[in-house]
């Protein structure tokens, strides 16, 4: 593996001179170096360095260029004055990080990345090696938490009953199970979108940076849901827990790719601006051109067509707001989808607006206005996250149950993005222009309503049933049900559950109004079948779940060092 460059330091130099290499006196370049933090340092075979390029001798051939910025170079981590160190423990997880150092490291100029001619162009090889990554590794890290959470605490807050209700039923609970089904949905759909971009030969950074923030926030809050549900079986650590470990690494994905709180006070907004608008970018170039006589009259023709831009945006929002948005949309949308995409449409509609108002008024302190350029990347984001999600069911089966899956997600998320566009307005410090941008986007209010109670529970009930999504998400991660391993447990429990649950109900509901005899469930069990109420294959299948049901249950047991795993005893395992 290679190991990732600290992408947030400071670049350490390196100074162009000749060395002896295998033998040879060659063009190269000597650095020294102190990494720290680095991904999978400690098991690399290669290092990636990042650092700044000086060439005070001219050595690359222009004599009066000395100083070539960032560059990117592979070395191979057993060279010479390499030194790969211990690993570190990043939250607690096996997560591989560690340090490396470099001292009076000499190495052959071609050993940077393209060799001497991408000398200083590093910058832009991590933007695009980011821009890749950030769009893989962590997204699929994060929608695999979430999976495997929706299956877990889906199959939990079945299992689990508390006043002879499962815990899954409490409305307190249903409003963060609901989360769990949204956003589990949402993570998939905006996993499978940005993959297919990136499978296509993209290295689009505004899109990844949108999949690495809005993908590792999500996991922490169905993980953090996961744990409200599951209480003190969540919190017990040991091999039995299935859901402590992901929310122990939560940090790390947060952290690591570039900070979150960066990524979105900062990545989205500002380099989508860049990307994305149709003339900002070229603006900007112009003003920076030599020839300043010829660019001005180009610049002069670019900015009439901007501001005829922005003026067609603003009545094209206007119209939106007071009769409709369009209903353009794809072939493959139906009568569920199509009102999304009109909501979609009018959306972008106001962004584009919205954001031309803070470049125009704001300029370059839209940098230093952070929370404003945060929640333009909301907008900007949930608007993509709303049309992954639509593409992903387009795709799917369609069934009644994935649509309420869909449903919720595409609902709050739309929600959100309304949300975010108040919050702009309501604290953008130019308050007469935003009033105005208001109206023209909004004239009656907010047109979206957060979604009700009724369909908040409706989704949390899918979560405890066998549902096509559910199935889905079994061909994703990791599954099994082996009632040996901590999530094989749950799942070998539910399913059993799921084959003897109204027979359960109907036996426990008979036992707490005392029908049966017996001061144990399998006395009471014997009573039944010896009266004739229930048959004998029917008592095996009962006691066989009650004993899984209480194992699912057990937590972890320590000596008092807490340096050895005790054994427990499951009294209902003699009778099974």
């Amino acid at each position: 593996p290679e190991a990732g460059s600290d992408a947030g330091a400071i670049p350490d130099t390196g100074v162009v001179y000749y060395g002896e290499f295998e033998g040879q006196q060659v063009l190269g370049l000597t650095m020294n170096f102190s990494k720290r933090w680095i991904t999978l340092a400690p098991v690399a075979t290669v290092v990636g360095l990042a650092f700044k390029l000086y060439d005070p001798d001219g050595l690359l051939g222009d004599k009066t260029k000395t100083e070539y910025g960032i560059t990117c170079a592979l070395i191979p981590a057993s060279h010479a004055g390499v030194e790969v160190g211990p690993r570190h423990h990043p939250g607690g997880s096996p997560f591989m990080n560690g340090t490396v150092e470099g001292k009076d490291v000499f190495i052959p100029i071609d050993w940077i990345i393209g060799g001497a001619k991408n000398a200083g162009n590093g910058w832009r090889m991590l933007m695009e090696c980011l821009a890749v990554g950030r769009g893989i590794s962590l997204p699929a890290l994060s929608t695999a938490a979430g999976e495997m959470t929706y299956l877990s605490v889906g199959a939990f807050a079945k299992i689990r009953q508390q006043f002879k209700l499962s815990v899954g039923k409490f409305e307190g609970v249903q409003e963060v199970s609901s989360d769990i089904v949204s956003h589990t949905y949402m993570l998939e759909a905006f996993r499978y979108l940005v993959t297919c971009g990136l499978n296509q030969g993209g290295k689009p950074a505004v899109m990844t940076a949108m999949a690495k923030y809005y993908a590792t926030e999500t996991m922490r809050k169905i993980v953090n849901h996961g744990m409200d549900i599951t209480g003190g079986r969540g919190i017990q650590q040991g091999p039995r827990n299935f859901l402590a470990n992901m929310y122990q690494a939560i940090p790390i994905s947060i952290t690591v790719e570039g900070a979150n709180i960066l990524s979105r006070s900062l990545m989205i907004f500002g380099q989508g601006s860049m990307r994305c608008h149709p003339y900002l970018f070229e603006e900007l170039q112009l003003l920076q051109a030599e020839d300043k006589a010829s660019a001005l009259n180009t610049f002069n023709t670019m900015l009439y067509q901007h501001l005829g831009y922005t003026l067609n945006r603003g009545a094209r929002a206007f119209t939106y707001g007071w009769f409709g948005a369009s209903s353009q949309r794809p072939d493959s949308s139906d009568a569920f989808t199509q009102p999304y995409y009109k909501i979609i449409n009018r959306f972008s509609t106001d962004f584009a607006l919205t954001a031309d108002m803070c470049l125009g008024l704001l300029a370059g302190d839209i940098k230093r206005k952070e929370m404003l350029s945060g929640r333009l990347a909301d907008i900007h984001s949930k608007m993509f996250i709303a049309t992954a999600i639509l593409k992903f069911y387009e795709n799917g089966q369609r069934s009644s149950q994935e649509q309420v899956h869909a449903k919720l997600a595409l609902d709050e998320t739309l929600y959100d993005a309304q949300e975010a566009f108040y919050g702009l307005f309501d604290n953008f410090p130019i308050q007469i222009a935003s009033s105005l941008v208001k109206f023209v986007c909004f004239p009656f209010g907010r047109p979206i309503k957060k979604p009700s109670d009724r369909q908040k529970s409706e989704a949390a009930e899918l979560l405890m049933q066998d549902n096509p999504f559910r199935d889905y998400l079994k061909t994703q991660v990791y599954y099994t049900v082996d009632p040996n391993d901590a999530f094989g447990r749950m799942e070998a429990t539910f399913n059993l559950l799921t084959t003897v649950e109204d027979d359960w109900n109907s036996f426990k509901k008979a036992e707490s109004k005392g029908e049966y005899q017996g001061l144990t469930f399998e006395e009471r069990i014997q009573d039944a079948v010896t009266r004739g109420l229930i048959s004998d294959d029917l008592a095996t299948k009962l006691t066989q779940y009650n004993a899984l049901r209480y194992d699912s249950m057990l937590t972890d047991i320590f000596d008092e060092k807490l340096e050895q795993v005790l054994v427990l005893e499951n009294p209902h395992l003699h009778s099974t």
